[in-house]
């Protein structure tokens, strides 16, 4: 609510600036009153009220351009974080040329149901390369399962997309840490090990990392998703998001 005056002040300076700019010729031709000039204002407005509708559509797209716009220098400036970072897991091909970004926590509902969509998207596209930004916003657990996350892509690379797609197949939210380490377990994997790798600093710089990033980009929610000059926030289905896809390679 507070910035509808300052939207409505643009817009009625939008709609009424050539007017406006009439009326004064008319007000110096005819020396007409400030009463005079508002009350021919509102009885134009009054006769012809699709200029309201066509001042709201420029005003609508210009601002649609400009966040457009101020996106796209965000997303250049940190395109090397984003897709290049140091210690993301991938997955996908880890070669391919085109890249899909996405921020998630594991006690996501959405980032579940994401899940399916993003692997029938590297099904569906063999040069694409996925970059898993974790982003635990949701509990501790989800700080947690994000720790073991990034360990076990450090220690055991060839384990993170089995153990990744375990938690986000779990239904409802993972109440105890105990969950968690049930999937290590089920992997095969050395729990002391990953546990003493989830307390290395480069673990909570990684987080700390990516917890910036979302800031600096304006995200607010998982998951969501980055393509070359694209941010989709949410759950996209597969067509739009491969949409975006195209039109970035």
């Amino acid at each position: 609510m507070s910035n509808a005056p300052s939207f409505f002040m643009r817009l009625r300076s939008l709609a009424l600036i050539p007017l406006l700019a009439l009326v004064a010729v008319f007000a110096q031709a005819e020396n007409l009153t400030e009463n005079d000039v508002n009350q021919l204002v509102r009885d134009y407005i009054l006769e012809h009220p699709e200029i309201v509708m066509e001042a709201i559509s420029i005003l609508q797209a210009r601002e649609q351009a400009a966040q457009q716009a101020s996106e796209s220098e965000k997303l250049a400036a940190a395109s090397e974080q984003l897709i290049n970072a140091t210690n993301d897991p991938v997955g996908g091909n880890p070669e391919g040329s085109i890249t899909l970004v996405e921020f998630f926590d594991y006690n996501c509902g959405y980032c579940k149901r994401a899940s399916e969509t993003v692997k029938a998207l590297t099904e569906a596209n063999p040069d694409l390369r996925v970059v898993y930004k974790e982003w635990p916003i949701l509990s501790e657990t989800s700080v947690t399962a994000a720790r073991v996350s990034l360990a076990i892509s450090e220690l055991y690379p060839d384990q993170y997309q089995a153990y990744h797609d375990a938690l986000l197949a779990r239904p409802g939210s993972l109440r105890q840490d105990s969950e968690i380490w049930q999937v290590v377990d089920s992997l095969g994997l050395d729990r002391a090990e990953l546990e003493d790798e989830t307390k290395a600093d480069w673990v909570q710089q990684t987080l700390a990392s990516n917890q910036a990033l979302a800031q600096q980009l304006k995200i607010t929610g998982t998951p969501t998703f980055v393509v070359g000059t694209d941010i989709l926030r949410g759950a996209y289905p597969q067509a739009d998001i491969q949409s975006a896809i195209d039109a970035n390679q």
